[in-house]
């Protein structure tokens, strides 16, 4: 406050600039961060940096009234206030800088049609550099700001800093580091379609931060977070990024029950059996042929669809039909993807159970237990020993009649 002092030769006016600036950062906070955020979500950015300056608006007004009513006053909300300078305008001087460095050393892709600059090793490399340096310069700022120019206090700060950091740095070392190495391997980026091991789930990478990757999930359409170094030692497979030029190859399951044969001749049972394996292949080949002419999935329709026999098991025989589909375009859109996967599977379900019905085959659950007529129970033996004699003879009467008929 001092060296703004000097400048204007005013105390008043120093507050007045001070107070002016405020109010220009207070307008011009959503602009410059939307304008440097490349279309990202500002809304935390902007409510932070309006909090501190209307902080720093009442801090400069409350310094000036004391200023009058208290000569020996040493100006301590000014200098609160202007503490927040630096920090603010470190982060509006990071966005800035981070816009320019992905331009410089990012990736170029596009995103829902849109030509974005997406986050590499080499621009993550230099942010890392320029938080450095920003955090210095801060630091510098608030020893200039609070007259802390002794070289007792300078290293004193200085060695509290560095000392926090290693104490804390088993917490936030190993996700940064994850973060640099996910980036340097090319194989998630923003934008791509991928699932966790162990998850059922389909998620969206929506950024790859510092510390933590924010996820989208395409089923439920809210947002999740993982830290970098637990995302690393998962297996993650890419939907987006495909092993060859068919596209994504995915699987549907169908149980059939077993033919249902009363022959009792080798012949006759494989007739039976040919006639319900012909039943089976005529239902697929239908749903081929109506999903080939249908324009509304994402099928890739230069691959054939494939089915087989995969699994004869103890109460069905197991047929998978293999598809494949389109490239999963590079969006941040939940509904995009979400048409794109599960429409099509709902879609290929929705026609089997149709031809099914068409051709015969039957896809419920098949009934494991066939119940029987029941014999009549025989008595238990009686527990007196003079009824005995009685029960033998009803049930000798009841083995003659039986005999008869």
């Amino acid at each position: 406050m001092e060296l703004v002092e000097s400048l204007v030769g005013s105390q008043l006016l120093a507050h007045a600039l001070v107070a002016l600036l405020n109010i220009i950062l207070i307008l011009a906070a959503g602009p410059i961060s939307k304008a440097f955020n490349d279309g990202r979500n500002t809304d935390f950015q902007q409510g932070l940096l309006r909090v501190m300056a209307y902080m720093l608006l009442v801090l400069t007004a409350a310094d000036l009234v004391l200023v009058w009513l208290l000569p020996g006053y040493h100006q301590f909300f000014i200098r609160l206030g202007l503490s927040l300078v630096p920090v603010y305008g470190a982060i509006f001087a990071f966005n800035i800088i981070s816009h320019f460095i992905r331009q410089r050393f990012g990736l170029e892709r596009k995103i829902d049609d849109k030509l974005v600059y997406l986050d590499s090793y080499n621009s993550r490399l230099m942010e890392l550099f320029a938080v450095v340096v920003l955090v210095l310069v801060v630091i510098y700022a608030l020893i200039k700001i609070w007259g802390l120019d002794s070289l007792l206090e300078t290293t004193g700060i200085f060695g509290l800093i560095f000392a926090f950091m290693a104490l804390t740095n088993q917490i936030w070392a190993p996700d940064i580091y994850y973060g640099m190495v996910i980036l340097n391997s090319d194989m998630m980026s923003d934008g791509d379609t991928v699932r966790l091991e162990g998850d059922a789930n389909i998620y969206i990478i929506n950024k790859v931060t510092f510390i933590y990757t924010i996820l989208l999930n395409i089923q439920n359409n809210h947002r999740s977070l993982i830290r970098n170094s637990k995302l690393i030692n998962m297996t993650v497979e890419n939907l987006t990024k495909r092993a060859s030029i068919d596209g994504l190859r995915e699987a549907l399951t169908y149980h059939i029950g077993y033919p249902e044969t009363q022959a009792s001749d080798s012949e006759a049972r494989t007739l039976e059996l040919q006639k319900h394996g012909r039943r089976i292949e005529a239902m697929f080949t239908a749903v081929a042929e109506a999903l080939n002419d249908n324009e509304n999935n994402r099928i890739n329709a230069n691959c054939e669809f494939e089915w087989a026999l995969t699994n004869a098991g103890d109460y069905a025989l197991t047929y998978t039909l293999w598809y494949y589909l389109e490239a999963i375009p590079n969006t941040k859109v939940t509904r995009t993807v979400r048409q794109h996967l599960l429409g099509t599977r709902f879609m290929i379900n929705q026609k089997v159970f149709e031809e099914s019905i068409a051709h015969g085959v039957d896809l419920s659950t098949p009934i494991l237990v066939q119940q029987t007529e029941k014999h009549s129970r025989r008595p238990l033996p009686a527990s007196n020993p003079a009824q005995r004699p009685q029960q033998q003879k009803k049930q000798d009467g009841d083995g003659g009649n039986g005999q008869r008929e």
